[in-house]
């Protein structure tokens, strides 16, 4: 039965976004401010799952799986992908022996199979004239291909993956009543297992694989083995460079002659989705083989590392093992020729809504964009552009609270329209002692001519508190030390008023405000409890608004609203 191989634990997600703004294909569906992944429009490049901050996208577990069919199967074999060399050295033996300890029959060498796969793509460009051949090693860039660029899928060589292959192999050498359970780097195999559940049983990655030995207390690095353990039925050769840029390639081309044909390696999601949206621009006269590494640098680089080898170190421990195994291992040839075509139409194509320019248009007013200029593409949603998020609302993969510059508008407008409504004086005082925000009825307090000045700048923003009244030095007083004043009393224009002065952010915002004596007097417990309540009860409104314009316009929308809360309650 098939599982989605990446899935979001609800509870940790943050709605912060990054999942979307990283994801390569927008495969990223929120709801109810949780950003969950569509698995049909997931090419399971797992990059979500590294970058992250809260954990809160996770793989889909296979060790339970394996267990059990440890457990119910007599036979059960490992197709052990060749990036182990960059995962665990060249401790091949000890690696073994771990494996055999977790009840494994024997464990052989998916790199086999990348040997079978290269010998096929050698015949088939030593027949192919013109054209470009596109690799299907990478289980990403299929997806890709299908689901986001069908009209490039007759360019996958039609040739089972490394993985697939492989376990051919070892069913043709041990029966095909055995069970293999494949281990590697890509969480995208997972899926690719599911397709083919004749072949492969589970697979797990190299993540996976480190948590079992530390469940079962193995130490692969500090095992111990008077017998040695050797691979089944033999060491792999050339397939072992296969996980870096170009290791497919070269295994190639020490397949035969391929004088006619060009050789290109490009790695990283990003940059293949260039290559594949350009390709059919591409003429060549000769034919070209592109080997797409969906990871970048490789395999070495993929999401179901552990992560504790340094790139440097990975490159370098695949070409000495390459370099060893070419250099002292005499070539043995698998005799049997196994049929190992295959075609991609087993994955669906992306079929994308084409909106009218109508449709498309209320979808931005409902996010405060009437003209091209309301349109920031601030990707603070996550999407590249304003237009790209709009269509994710009609998609209903989006909310509109997902956009930041629309809630900051929505927080500004509730805040501006409740603080002219309350009954009480409001000022917002910054760290010169300038207005940030100000009320009708503070101007009103202070006598017609302030009213006057409000009337011609509505709100005040920027103008020094000392041109306004005689109280700067208190608001001054609490900026440097942090003091908060409740009811102190101060006279403006012969008129006797109360001022009550408390920290939004100590040092750098504070608010006033001012009451006439014969209003009721103004509690002190609500500025404090309303304060901090409105600091806790809008955090999360604050985090996106604070993402493009910064923390101080974040709370004082926030906690305007929470003071007129008070107020007019």
């Amino acid at each position: 039965m098939y599982q989605q191989p990446i899935f979001t634990e609800a509870s940790d997600c943050k709605d912060c976004y990054k999942c979307i703004r990283e994801c390569p294909v927008k495969a990223i569906e929120v709801r109810n401010d949780r950003a969950f992944v569509v698995d049909t429009l997931c090419i399971h490049c797992g990059h979500c799952v590294s970058i992250c901050p809260s954990g809160a996208k996770k793989v889909r577990d296979g060790i339970s799986r394996a267990k059990f069919i440890l457990k119910n199967q007599k036979k059960v074999y490992v197709s052990l992908a060749p990036s182990y060399i960059s995962e665990y050295g060249l401790y091949s033996n000890e690696l073994i022996t771990s494996l055999l300890k977790l009840g494994f029959t024997g464990v052989s060498e998916t790199a086999h199979g990348a040997q079978e796969v290269s010998k096929h793509v050698s015949i088939l460009l030593k027949e192919k004239k013109t054209g470009v051949l596109i690799s299907s090693a990478c289980p990403v860039v299929v997806e890709m291909i299908r689901k986001y660029y069908p009209q490039q899928t007759t360019a996958i060589t039609p040739i089972m993956s490394p993985m697939l292959t492989h376990a051919k192999m070892l069913k043709h050498w041990y029966g095909n009543d055995i069970s293999i359970v494949f281990i590697g780097p890509c969480i995208a195999k997972k899926a690719e297992a599911d397709s083919n559940p004749g072949l492969i049983d589970v697979a797990l990655t190299f993540k996976e694989l480190d948590n079992w030995f530390k469940e079962e207390n193995i130490h692969p690095l500090e095992t111990n083995n008077n017998i040695p353990q050797k691979f089944i039925p033999y060491e792999a050769q050339n397939g072992v460079i296969y996980p870096i840029d170009g290791g497919m390639a070269e295994t190639i081309k020490q397949e035969g002659k391929h004088s006619d044909c060009t050789f290109i390696s490009f790695t990283g999601v990003k940059m293949i989705k260039k290559v594949l949206a350009n390709l059919d621009e591409f003429n060549q006269s000769k034919p070209t083989f592109l080997e797409l590494l969906a990871c970048e640098t490789g395999c070495i680089n993929g999401p179901g590392m552990t992560g504790n080898n340094c790139m440097i170190e990975k490159h370098h421990l695949l070409k000495a093992s390459y370099k060893n195994r070419m250099a002292n291992v005499i070539k043995k040839e698998y005799k049997n020729n196994l049929n190992i075509k295959r075609d991609f139409y087993n994955i669906e194509s992306i079929k994308e809504n084409d909106f009218t320019p109508n449709t498309l248009k209320e979808a931005l007013l409902s996010i405060g964009k009437k003209s091209i200029s309301d349109e920031l593409n601030c990707s603070g949603c996550g999407y590249d552009t304003c237009r790209e998020f709009a269509k994710a609302l009609l998609n209903k993969r989006a909310e509109t609270s997902m956009c930041v510059s629309y809630m900051r508008m929505v927080a500004h407008n509730k805040a501006a329209i409740l603080l002219q409504k309350i009954p009480s004086g409001v000022i917002i005082v910054d760290d010169q002692c300038k207005v940030v925000e100000m009320n009708s009825n503070f101007a009103h307090l202070l006598g017609p001519e302030a009213e006057l000045c409000f009337d011609a700048s509505p709100g005040m923003n920027g103008v020094d508190l000392g041109k306004i009244g005689s109280f700067s030095n208190l608001f001054k007083t609490a900026l440097i030390t942090g003091k908060e004043y409740y009811e102190t009393p101060i006279v403006e224009n012969g008129i006797n008023l109360q001022l009550s002065i408390f920290n939004i952010q100590k040092h750098k915002l504070v608010t006033g405000i001012i009451q006439g004596v014969q209003q009721p007097r103004f509690q002190k417990e609500i500025v404090e409890k309303r304060t901090r309540e409105v600091i806790k009860k809008n955090m999360e409104t604050v985090q996106k608004i604070a993402f493009l314009l910064g923390e101080n316009a974040s709370f004082t929308d926030s906690l305007l609203n929470s003071i007129l809360e008070s107020e007019t309650e």
